[in-house]
């Protein structure tokens, strides 16, 4: 991997010495500057986990991707600065499904001997910072709060503060996995007609004081003064929002106006 360049890709010039400042700001900026979003899903195009695959399409096509590519990716990074990391995979409870699938990637990063949760693909959810692993108590991050529990079946669940109430994220298995583990979980992901990701465009970016987060036609930002939701009304728009509010090029414009033309009938 080419560190310089990622580093560019993510607007840092330098990184600072220690191994927790580095990985704080490292996370910091690709959560600010690297999307999560399936618009290659839309785009009818296939997603490869393949180290050299993520590092073209997120660092030098300067797209973004789901858990497998961004996590994949930070994880690639991470051994190269020498963490030790443990790749885990978990089930999604925030769909609502009664018995959610493994689809889920996350990394369990030591730092001094100590873990923490870093996920920096969980679009609207993603965490703001690397979360220490410790279950039950609430781990503050800018606007947001976070626990991790566990659960009965030996699993930890992440859970996310919303209005008042704590509502379950994902759960992970607790025994890590190979690199190769995760292909099933990626070819449903972005291939079944069930999954999320197939349904519909999605993506989501940390900011300062919230988050920008677009929905097929809705775009919603939440931020310091309040909640705004826009719906757009042609695909133009919609170019133009994950341009210029999600930093994304090279779209393959052809191939995506006509996966979302139920949009626009």
């Amino acid at each position: 991997m080419d560190i310089d360049l990622f580093l560019q890709r993510i607007g840092l010039q330098s990184l600072p010495d220690s191994p927790m400042k580095r990985l704080r700001a490292l996370y910091a900026a690709m959560t600010k500057t690297v999307p999560f979003e399936n618009v290659a899903v839309m785009e009818g195009k296939s997603i490869s986990l393949e180290p050299g695959d993520i590092f073209a399409k997120v660092v030098e096509q300067g797209r973004g991707g789901y858990c497998f590519e961004l996590n994949g990716l930070l994880a690639h990074l991470l051994e190269q600065f020498g963490y030790r990391i443990e790749r885990l995979i978990g089930r999604v409870w925030a769909s609502g499904a009664p018995a959610p699938l493994l689809t889920h990637m996350t990394l369990r990063v030591f730092v001094e001997d100590r873990p923490y949760l870093c996920d920096v693909g969980f679009g609207g959810g993603t965490l703001r910072e690397p979360l220490p692993w410790v279950t039950g108590a609430v781990a503050i991050q800018g606007p947001d709060r976070f626990r991790l529990d566990a659960t009965d079946n030996g699993e930890t669940m992440l859970s996310r503060l919303v209005d008042a109430e704590w509502k379950n994220m994902y759960s992970l298995l607790p025994c890590p996995v190979r690199s190769q583990d995760y292909i099933p979980a990626n070819h449903y992901t972005s291939t079944h007609p069930n999954s999320h990701f197939t349904q519909g465009l999605v993506a989501a970016l940390v900011t300062d004081s919230g988050r920008v987060t677009l929905r097929d036609r809705l775009f919603r930002t939440v931020g310091a003064e309040g909640e705004t939701e826009r719906e757009l009304t042609t695909f133009d728009e919609v170019v133009q929002v994950l341009g210029q509010e999600f930093g994304l090029r090279n779209l393959d414009l052809a191939a995506l106006q006509s996966r979302l033309s139920y949009l626009f009938a």
